[in-house]
């Protein structure tokens, strides 16, 4: 039987705790939005969404749908597959996949209060301007190739028709739409288990102290660090947010709270465990230089405009 001391018992037991928490909530968010997505796919026709999502407006139609839905990164994979089903074009729907974890109405609401309505704005438009026009580029260079949908939950041997049974008839069965939403829910359960596993280890044995110890000096190389180190962390925004506010009070930067934010929140090691099931090495790559990008464009345009020194 292992000998652990008290603080190893404790660091096991907060992972344990977040490991049940996260996988369960998880679990829950992606059958309600599965089943919202396949509910929306038979009210909705085909035809209409790609319509919608297309063109220069589908951009920001898509920054807004991702500003209004409060998902986390994980948990927005479902409404991405949704989308991508319905023939919605490529670069809109990644322009929503970065907004929705990054722009919600529950952040924008801690930015200002915590932060201030500046930061805000800037926040708000750098994360927009970025996400908009990476969606452009990936488009326009057609990663969509590098995208590997999983099979319809309801066909057979990978084939078939992804609405489920009810559709012909006038009333949608909600036991249906819980039937497939947990089938397409189990395809994704070996990376979600894996990426919550990955997310409570690191929750558990790498305790937040470590970055206050950056409180001392601000130097340049500091916002892109910080953006890095929180795409290999686990830290929602919702999550960081009350965090940054002690942080700046110790003395780190705006800019570089803000970097640490959006790394995390953006494309955190977990996250990216679970898109492996959609995406191949090329668009994940492309993915994580986006969110990089975008935290450290960001960092520095708040170091910029609020006047905070990054040296």
């Amino acid at each position: 039987m292992l000998d652990l001391t008290p603080a190893s018992q404790h660091a096991l037991l907060d992972s344990l705790r977040f490991f049940v928490i996260v996988f369960s909530e998880l679990l829950v968010l992606f059958v309600l939005i599965s089943m919202l997505v396949s509910w929306l796919q038979l009210k909705i026709p085909k035809a209409r969404v790609k319509a919608l999502l297309s063109g220069k407006s589908g951009y920001m139609l898509a920054a807004g749908l991702g500003a209004i839905t409060p998902f986390c990164s994980c948990s927005t994979l479902p409404m991405m597959v949704g989308l991508l089903r319905a023939n919605a074009a490529f670069g809109p729907v990644m322009t929503f996949l970065f907004t929705s974890p990054l722009l919600n109405p529950y952040l924008i609401a801690m930015l200002w209060v915590i932060f201030g309505l500046k930061l805000l704005l800037i926040y708000s438009i750098a994360v927009l301007g970025v996400a908009i026009a990476s969606g452009l580029m990936l488009q326009a260079f057609n990663f969509q190739r590098f995208v590997t949908l999983p099979a319809p939950a309801n066909s057979c041997c990978g084939s078939g028709n992804s609405t489920v049974a009810v559709q012909t008839n006038s009333s949608v069965s909600v036991s249906a739409l819980l039937r497939q939403a947990i089938k397409e829910t189990r395809s994704f359960l070996p990376h979600i288990a894996l990426g919550v596993a990955v997310g409570a280890v690191i929750h558990g044995y790498v305790p937040a102290s470590l970055l206050a110890g950056l409180s001392n000096s601000n130097p340049w190389w500091l916002v892109p660090a910080a953006a890095l180190s929180g795409i290999l962390l686990y830290v929602r925004a919702s999550t960081m947010l009350p965090l940054a506010a002690t942080l700046v009070a110790k003395g780190v930067s705006l800019g570089t709270v803000m970097a640490l934010t959006i790394g995390g929140a953006g494309a955190s090691l977990p996250e990216m465990i679970i898109l492996k099931r959609l995406f191949q090495w090329p668009l994940m790559i492309a993915f994580v230089m986006v969110v990089l990008g975008t935290a450290i464009i960001t960092g520095f345009s708040i170091q910029l405009l609020l006047g905070i020194s990054a040296v």
